[in-house]
């Protein structure tokens, strides 16, 4: 009796919507004031964003030659397992499952009811019960079936690009009235005390970047994946690359850098400035429309790492199996949904970025890092793409991050050694699974 297997079901444009979807979630709506309180000159402002792009693709360039590698579901997971061994793939997949992925699918719940509040006559009081409801939902959807997943995926990328869209619009709006704010471009000196603000700062542009690696979690689903999965990967991150630049510098344009600071919702006050309370609502319902894709992305992809997880370790072992009718990883997509229900109700948003962001991000040096490994220890290997830039692309990736993660463990030690003992975690487990031996 052949054993239930999943489908290969999803296109380049699919693969790419999911991309898209993921990077785009909440971030570029509500960081810029954030970002804004440690970057106070609008030059290093988009300076950050820029870097923040070109980091990204750099690392996406080598995941894109990962990922035709080992086109299977699991993405990183499977990168890390097979250059460093199971004992790194599976503190990996212990950080995607408690630290990382399911941190960010909270946020975005959470974020959606926010934003929905703003809409719908609900207190704050139901916040919490309207992301978990959220959660539940696009959890069930997707246990449905990847089709379904992927048809509330492309249908709500396509709505948040037309937010960004319409907020590059207001930009442009406001320069042509001559009404856009008098900006200094003056680029202030490059100190250490600026450039220790800078590497805080750069935890939320990181984090507003995140998802340029959701296509490779899904290879197994996605047709002609050697294929399709780079170029998935590459052009998601290189066209949000340029339109978080656009939304960026007309925030600069519509609101003083003084002020930002003081604005959590940005993208709110700025079409409220150039179009009133109609501007704010529908900013509002876009916003918890992209909130809700990125939601749909997270989850998706989310229970194929911890499907891949399951299918090499016994202690989650449960994890790795497929729903004979629906043909997915129902176990462990509702394993993904019950671990951000809880951390809605126990966490807030900027405690889950800084833990989450600084701890995954050794895990991403790690994977890039992988392809220098592997063009060493197996030259011959097939590589269907070949990253372009080698090897200065993963070297450049891997020396950012490195400094990333030091800043913010000199600046913010609290949160940093937080999510490290959260991953220390993983080792007594690692060997309780081992105990148990491999699953058949």
């Amino acid at each position: 009796m052949n054993k239930p297997a999943l489908v290969r079901s999803l296109g380049l444009f699919d693969a790419s919507m999911l991309v898209v979807g993921c990077i785009v979630g909440v971030g570029i709506f509500r960081t810029a004031s954030a970002i804004a309180g440690h970057v106070p000159s609008p030059a290093l402002f988009l300076l950050l964003w820029l870097v923040g792009g070109v980091v990204s693709l750099c690392g996406a360039l080598c995941y894109a030659e990962l990922a035709a590698m080992f086109p299977a579901s699991g993405g990183d997971y499977v990168y890390i397992r097979e250059v460093y061994g199971r004992f790194w793939g599976f503190l990996f997949g212990w950080t995607k499952l408690f630290i990382e992925r399911t941190g960010t699918i909270a946020i975005l719940g959470f974020v959606f009811a926010e934003y929905g509040g703003r809409l719908l006559p609900y207190g704050n009081g139901a916040l919490r019960w309207v992301a978990a409801g959220a959660i539940l939902l696009l959890t069930a959807v997707n246990v449905v079936g990847v089709r379904w997943g992927k048809y509330v995926q492309n249908v709500f990328t396509v709505l948040k690009i037309g937010a960004l869209v319409s907020l590059v619009a207001a930009g442009l709006t406001i320069l042509a009235s001559r009404q856009a704010v008098a900006l200094d471009w003056t680029m202030p000196r490059l100190d250490v005390p600026v450039l220790q603000s800078l590497g805080v700062a750069f935890v939320f542009v990181l984090w507003t970047y995140g998802g340029w690696t959701e296509a490779a979690y899904v290879a197994e689903e996605v047709r002609q994946p050697t294929r399709n999965v780079p170029r998935a990967i590459i052009l998601g991150v290189a066209g949000v690359t340029v339109l978080y630049l656009l939304v960026n510098a007309s925030y600069l344009l519509a609101i003083p850098m003084d002020e930002l600071v003081r604005t959590p919702l940005v993208a709110a006050s700025v079409m409220e400035r150039l179009w009133g309370g109609a501007g704010a609502a529908f900013i509002a319902g876009m916003i918890a429309c992209s909130a809700f894709g990125a939601l749909n992305g997270y989850i998706l992809t989310g229970g194929r790492i911890l499907y891949a997880l399951g299918k090499d370790h016994a202690l989650f072992g449960r994890l790795g199996t497929v729903h004979p009718g629906f043909h997915t990883p129902a176990t462990a997509l509702w394993a993904n949904a019950a671990i951000a229900v809880g951390l809605v109700f126990t966490k807030t948003f900027e405690q889950i970025m800084t833990y989450s962001t600084v701890v995954i991000s050794v895990f991403f040096i790690l994977a890039v890092f992988g392809v220098v490994r592997l063009r060493r220890l197996r030259p011959k290997a097939p590589r269907p793409y070949r990253a372009w830039g080698y090897p200065w692309t993963p070297l450049v990736f891997c020396l950012v991050i490195a400094g990333f993660i030091a800043d913010v463990c000199i600046k913010q030690p609290a949160d940093a050694a937080f999510g490290f003992v959260l991953l220390a975690v993983g080792l007594p487990l690692y060997w309780l699974s081992e105990r148990e031996g491999r699953p058949r």
